[in-house]
């Protein structure tokens, strides 16, 4: 009987966390960041509705306690000063579970973009985008690199103990191993980060040349936008989106890189089911106007070299925090044609500011007609292109539904902002990213 009474106990003790657990307030104590950022003299509240999990802070500017049982469940501040103060929040008014941190700082305030830039990416080494047959002079096809273990996305560090810097160089070396009977020690880079050697023979190619096999670039180039910048420093973050090295989605190890000036000459619009795109204008090293340091999960950053004009602002508006950013109408800013920044209407469908940092924090939709005219949607260049809600820029457009291309995602501003210092905090799939897509000149040895 009395093993009967503890088992009945202990099942009611389990059924009675569940519900606690599963409960709207404890849910949204457990909801917020470790560490929750609010602007200055902006109010923030902290409503856990019910007083199953009530919510304590000496900082609160106004206190609202449960009618039934006198608990405080919702807190307002008043960010009025910059600092951090602590929230808690109890079980029962009693046991406590969960501490976190609210931050009041002061708003950054940087330059809103919407300008067409080029990006070009040059990697630490030669990146393998696909192996070919070679075929030789008596009609066979033979893969010498494949038929090694060389891969796509597998990136060519140095060959026979020589620092390869360009596929003119690669090629030098391979047509010189074939001509002297020479075989080649490749080391490559594999997608995972471990190195290792593969040795082959070059073999003689129908033109006579010769070769083993392998699609090489040495740099990425494409289409996208700038997002904001900060006028003191010329820190600057764009695109909103990693650069990968093409199928392999693996990050590009950058040596160095470059933004220059791009003039879209026209628009391939969007359809359902086939992303469009800008068709920006370019040329390597002309114009430049900063360098690429960081190729990072929410864009690219680094420090412009040139004076830019946005003629929609002449001065710098606050950088929005992820709790600023809510559901209902934005703006956009991009340039659709030559090197014209338009603003454009767009609406806010989803937010996920609890989330990790990715370049996936909110759901747009477009809805300006004349854009939905122009481009379809959103369209690959646009990346990069500065969300403004309330006067604040709060993000960037980065990525196209392939299946609903007026609709997209958009990455938050103060994750790009952290990645590019210009705040602290920064470190170094049925969607298509919306930067144009970013190839470079390929070569076939």
């Amino acid at each position: 009987m009395g093993h009967n009474k503890k088992k009945t106990l202990g099942i009611a003790l389990c059924i009675f966390v569940m519900v606690i657990v599963s409960s709207g307030s404890f849910r949204i104590a457990f909801s917020f960041p470790d560490a929750i950022s609010v602007a200055t003299g902006e109010f923030f509240t902290i409503d856990t509705g019910f007083p199953v999990v009530s919510v304590y802070s000496s900082k609160a500017s106004s206190v609202e306690r449960h009618p039934l049982a006198n608990l405080p469940t919702k807190l307002v501040f008043n960010a009025e000063e910059p600092g951090s103060f602590p929230v808690e929040f109890r079980l029962f008014g009693l046991i406590p579970i969960r501490k976190v941190s609210l931050v009041v700082e002061k708003p950054v305030m940087v330059m809103p973009g919407g300008h067409s830039i080029g990006v070009i990416l040059r990697s630490h080494g030669l990146v393998v985008t696909g192996l070919a047959p070679v075929e030789t002079i008596d009609g066979r096809q033979v893969w010498p690199a494949k038929s090694a273990g060389i891969e796509a996305g597998d990136v060519i560090i140095s060959v026979s103990d020589q620092k390869v810097r360009g596929k003119e160089e690669l090629s030098l070396l391979i047509d010189t191993a074939g001509r002297t009977g020479q075989w080649l020690d490749i080391l490559i880079e594999k997608p995972d980060g471990s190195a290792i050697s593969k040795v082959l023979m070059p073999m003689q190619h129908k033109d006579g040349g010769y070769r083993i096999g392998l699609v090489v670039r040495d740099s990425l180039a494409g289409v996208g936008t700038l997002t904001f910048y900060e006028e003191d420093s010329g820190l600057y973050a764009a695109l909103g989106h990693l650069i990968s090295e093409g199928d392999s989605r693996r990050p590009l190890i950058m040596k160095e890189g470059q933004i220059v000036r791009s003039t879209v000459a026209g628009v391939q619009p969007s359809r359902k089911g086939q992303p469009g795109e800008f068709l920006g204008m370019f040329i390597e090293g002309h114009d430049e106007i900063g360098n690429i340091i960081k190729n990072g999960p929410c864009g690219i950053s680094g420090i412009l070299e040139a004076s830019l004009f946005n003629p929609l602002y002449s001065e710098p508006i606050p950088l929005g925090l992820p709790s600023q950013v809510a559901k209902g109408p934005a703006e956009i800013l991009t340039t659709v044609s030559d090197r014209r920044i338009e603003q454009f209407s767009i609406e806010i469908e989803s937010v996920f500011s609890g989330s990790g940092v990715s370049s996936k924090g909110f759901v747009v939709k477009i809805i300006d007609p004349r854009l939905l005219s122009l481009t379809g949607g959103i369209v690959q260049g646009m990346s990069g292109s500065p969300v403004i809600q309330n006067g604040r820029l709060v993000g960037a457009i980065t990525h196209v539904l392939v299946n609903d291309p007026a609709r997209g995602y958009g990455t938050f501003a103060l994750w790009m902002a952290q990645e590019a210092y210009i705040v602290p905090g920064g470190e170094y799939t049925g969607f298509r990213a919306a930067g144009k897509t970013f190839d470079g000149d390929q070569g076939q040895f």
